[in-house]
């Protein structure tokens, strides 16, 4: 897998570098289309009208998206330009030239030698996003309002028109990803580990969010700042709120997990983000699930992010990293005392540190180890745990 990544992302640069954009004789009021792809490797959209380039890329391991937006043949210039410097790539998409050209003298790169890649004209309105917590794939264009505000919801920043367009897009159809049957024959009620022939959990791949109008303080939340480090096909950090009423009383929480691989519908070959949600009492023939979030932000091996984890008592629950939401689905948790059971588990090597317990909004007692408060902690092949 790493060595597919690194032909995918050599191949994609040259093709980026070397094919120009075919432009067209301008006509009052005409437009065309303009293709949106998506590297499932780092995380980055792309925009082209170029036909041939959406092709080229479509075959190098780029996800073709569909149509993103109708764009004039004149106008006011957009300019592109790419950061070789960010790592997997990243391009930018403005109107100010002043902004690409003090981009250009940072490092970064003309695309189309300067010339305008798409005009701003007509009455659509074209939507910027920006995710601060990514390198590649930093900002999102679309001029579907309910993606703007979906993204915006996840912790995306800036919001604003970034120009105007002739006229909506249409995504391209998408096959729904079969989920898979994971941890076979070892699962419980409820989430616990049992051995039971034929039972099974399901693996979804960006399984959608149930929504809901949750208030603003949970019953409890679980935070802190965690590295995972490893270097055997298959690792993984779990940072969990359970149930404390006994066995299936429930397990929810967000997973930094890398499995060697080249399926990217599952987040194979690098570390990726996946949400917990085995409801207290589920069955054991689907009824718990993990939900890999492909577009999550990115994890390095080694490099710490801020998990959070949440669960309201209404049968809701919500995952985070980085701020961004990752998962929220219905769930429950069935508490002992009024208490909950916090772990965080790792079958390589983890770091957590700034651990900080929230029940009904208010902060709780630190996180303690014995009788000393687990400040901070690096750890392999354990688990830390405690009642809240």
């Amino acid at each position: 897998m790493k060595l597919k990544n690194l032909l995918m992302t050599l191949t994609v640069t040259t093709t980026l570098g070397t094919i120009g954009m075919i432009s067209t004789q301008a006509h009052a009021a005409s437009s065309h289309p303009v293709y949106r792809l998506y590297n499932p490797n780092t995380g980055e959209h792309f925009y082209t009208e170029n036909f041939y380039e959406q092709k080229v890329l479509s075959t190098n391991g780029w996800r073709y998206e569909g149509i993103g937006w109708q764009t004039a043949d004149s106008g006011t210039p957009v300019y592109r330009v790419y950061n070789p410097n960010a790592k997997g790539g990243d391009h930018y998409y403005t109107m100010s030239r002043y902004e690409a050209q003090s981009l250009v003298n940072k490092g970064w790169r003309w695309d189309n030698n300067g010339k305008a890649a798409f005009y701003s004209a007509g009455n659509t309105n074209l939507y910027v996003a920006y995710n601060p917590n990514a390198q590649s794939g930093a900002h999102n264009y679309t001029t579907n309002s309910y993606e703007q505000n979906s993204l915006l919801a996840q912790g995306w920043k800036y919001g604003k028109v970034a120009w105007k367009t002739m006229g909506n897009g249409s995504p391209a159809p998408t096959a729904p990803v079969t989920p898979k049957k994971v941890d076979v024959n070892v699962t419980g009620v409820g989430g616990i580990e049992q051995n039971i022939p034929g039972s099974y959990r399901l693996l979804y791949s960006n399984k959608p969010f149930d929504l809901a109008n949750l208030p603003g303080v949970p019953t409890i939340e679980f935070s802190a700042d965690v590295s995972l480090t490893g270097s055997s096909s298959d690792y993984e950090n779990q940072f969990v709120i359970a149930g404390n009423a006994g066995n299936g009383s429930g397990q929810v929480g967000v997973e930094l997990h890398y499995q060697a691989g080249n399926d990217s519908n599952f987040g194979q070959g690098r570390i990726n983000v996946t949400t917990i949600n085995f409801p207290a009492g589920a069955g054991t023939s689907g009824q718990q699930f993990y939900s890999v979030k492909t577009d999550a932000p990115r994890v390095a091996n080694g490099q710490s992010v801020k998990l959070q984890v949440k669960y309201y008592d209404l049968g809701y629950m919500q995952a985070f990293v980085n701020g961004v939401l990752v998962g929220q689905y219905k769930t429950k948790l069935l508490p002992g005392g009024n208490t909950y059971i916090l772990h965080d588990y790792t079958n390589a090597t983890s770091n957590i540190r700034n651990i900080k317990v929230m029940k009904n909004g208010k902060v709780v007692n630190p996180v303690t180890q014995g009788s000393n408060p687990l400040i901070s902690q690096t750890f392999t092949n354990k688990t830390l745990v405690a009642a809240y």
